[in-house]
């Protein structure tokens, strides 16, 4: 059996990258080495660009299943009882992208939508009980050999492997570490800790089963008293020498709640369970004036609290010293791993995911035609496994001033950064300040010296994301879509974005400008053109027919979830030069290079040419 790329491990990040794979239409395949998938949710956050990603893929009807939004982060100085002394509003389009900032998601579910994208794809293929035992390298590829769910002897023939099977997967452990010296060593903060991570189902009390329960009388219904008890959103909370990060996840339906908390002094003589009760059952008691006048403890029904799981685990922020060796590659925990404050463990991996599948494809599709050398491969490689550790150094500052606030007690500067956030969060537009990964996510790579774009040409920044109308040959009335729909309705790895242009002769133009240059056709060409216009609607449609976008005013969303802030010229913000009319793009949302003529543009196709042969 053969296949172009093989991915072990099919949790999000290895499934995330057979799909964006198969969007560039290069055949893979999945080994899983699990039968079914784990029902014992995982990660419960996904945020910022993971987002994008997937509805880049054509789930973003899905998530409704999946989870429910994340309106706002709590910060406790004690535990969820209390009024937060810090609230993060997260209905805003901070991110500047038209999605949500962050979903609470049920893995078990996220991975249900994967496979079953995964089932319907034609290029990529998922195969459960396959465990992974040995692996063969040449210069041309990889052989893999496996057990399948009969426990027969099987090998597949690949020209690439991707280990996404976790921190202890076969891929780095056994077959990198003693091959290549990859490991994962300590990121940019030092941090190891042993936490008790519980998730579970709450079964709502009535009072037909529970009918002594004392606040009925004082007219609570069930749904009241969840929310008491389980108050909506997310929290970190710092009581005395427990840590704490908590929440509801997953649809509100299904009641589910997943609770983390530091246990330092943790040894194996230790019951998970009983210190976890010892933890949670305060939190879950209220102080509740009664009828008669007087205050008693009011406990949450605990036989209503169903333990889906409770154990100790260890978390610790390392990072791989090298991402790939040869034709083998690492993605998600396989070459990183978050503490649970930050919430960035699934994101990073789907960011993995989706900023290496492009770059295999361009070298497959280029092998295809021709031989590749090493040092091209390497090359490719290797700006995208520098771009991902800014990736993931910027998400571990994220996690680590969650971490300040969940793990450290208050201090006088730590209140004045609240106090501080506070008030930039309440800052009217045009003076709003950003805050740190907000910047960050727009920045992108640009402070990647060696990334994949031209920095001399304005490249590395990371696209805003808009609704945009587009007239599309042949179909009235106009559509309205998200503009990374509209950027990459093209048959290429990247796209060219044109502004402002409505001749056909600026496409005869540029046809012939791409035909002085050996740029493999399948990475950019003429076929690559995308237009987009800022000016008014009655000149947006070309005389040639040809497609053409346009920002969408406000008053054409309706129905449209459109996010507090949302802001229609940050689009154009974000190319960043207003006198640009020619945009490179990757397909990851980075600007690859922009150009002011035609011929700075065949500047920027002359290097190109030159990065990708």
């Amino acid at each position: 059996m053969t296949t172009e790329v093989l991915i072990v491990g099919g949790g999000p990040s290895g499934l995330t990258l057979g799909l964006f794979l198969a969007d560039h239409g290069i055949k893979s395949v999945v080994l899983e080495k699990a039968q079914n998938i784990e029902t014992d949710p995982r990660g419960v956050v996904l945020t910022g660009d993971a987002l994008r990603s997937f509805w880049k893929l054509g789930m973003g009807k899905r998530f409704a299943s999946i989870g429910h939004e994340l309106g706002c982060l709590n910060f406790h100085q004690t535990t969820f009882q209390n009024r937060p002394s810090l609230t993060l509003d997260l209905n805003q389009d901070m991110m500047q992208h038209a999605l949500p900032s962050t979903i609470l998601q049920s893995q078990p579910r996220l991975e249900h939508a994967l496979r079953e994208m995964v089932m319907s794809s034609k290029h990529c293929t998922l195969q459960s009980s396959c465990e992974v035992v040995d692996r063969d390298e040449d210069a041309d590829g990889v052989t893999v050999h496996y057990t399948n769910i009969d426990g027969k002897k099987c090998q597949i023939r690949a020209s690439w492997l991707v280990g996404a099977d976790g921190k202890r997967g076969i891929v780095r452990k056994h077959f990198l570490e003693p091959t290549a010296g990859v490991k994962q060593e300590a990121g940019i903060f030092e941090y190891d800790s042993t936490w008790i991570a519980a998730n579970l189902r709450i079964n709502l009390p009535t009072e037909k089963t529970h009918p002594s329960f004392p606040l009925w009388d004082l007219g609570y219904d069930s749904k009241a008293v969840y929310d008491l008890f389980w108050p909506q959103e997310w929290h970190f909370c710092r009581p005395p020498g427990k840590p704490t990060a908590c929440g509801r996840f997953g649809p509100q339906a299904d009641h589910l709640w997943r609770h983390e908390f530091a246990v330092p002094e943790w040894n194996e003589s230790m019951d998970a369970v009983k210190v976890f009760w010892e933890q949670l059952t305060p939190m879950i008691t209220r102080s509740i004036t009664l009828p008669d006048g007087t205050t008693a403890p009011i406990t949450f029904p605990t036989d209503c609290i169903e333990i889906l799981r409770c154990r100790p685990f260890n978390f610790s922020h390392r990072v791989v010293n090298r991402w790939f060796a040869e034709r083998t590659a690492l993605i998600g925990d396989a070459a990183h791993v978050f503490p649970p404050f930050g919430g960035q463990g699934v994101a990073a991996g789907v960011g993995d995911a989706e900023t290496l599948a492009w770059r295999l494809a361009v070298i497959i599709k280029i092998e295809k035609s021709r031989q590749t050398s090493s040092s091209f491969r390497a090359s490719l490689l290797q700006s995208w496994s520098l771009e991902r550790r800014i990736g993931i150094d910027n998400a571990a500052r994220l996690t680590l001033q969650n971490g300040e606030w969940c793990n450290k007690e208050a201090t006088l500067l730590g209140t004045f950064w609240i106090a501080i956030l506070n008030l930039a969060l309440k800052i009217p537009k045009p003076f709003k300040i950003k805050l740190p990964h907000v910047a960050a996510d727009a920045d992108g790579y640009s402070s990647c010296q060696e990334g994949a774009f031209l920095s001399t040409a304005g490249g590395g920044t990371r696209l805003g994301q808009i609704y945009v109308q587009t007239y599309l040959p042949g179909n009235e009335p106009v559509t309205i879509e998200l503009s990374d729909k509209a950027l990459h309705r093209v048959p290429t790895v990247m796209s060219l974005l044109v502004i402002n242009t409505s001749s056909q002769q600026d496409d005869t133009d540029l046809r012939e400008v791409f035909a002085r240059y050996k740029i493999h056709s399948d990475i950019l060409s003429a076929e690559s053109i995308v237009h987009f216009n800022f000016g008014k609607l009655k000149t947006q449609r070309r005389t040639d027919g040809k497609a053409v976008s346009f920002p969408a005013p406000l008053h054409m969303l309706t129905g449209y979830p459109i996010r507090i802030g949302y802001d229609v010229q940050q689009f154009q913000h974000r190319l960043g030069d207003s006198q640009a009319k020619y945009f490179i793009l990757r397909p990851d949302g980075i600007i690859y290079a922009k150009a002011r003529s035609i011929s700075d543009l065949e500047g920027c196709l002359k290097a190109l040419e030159i990065n990708f042969s």
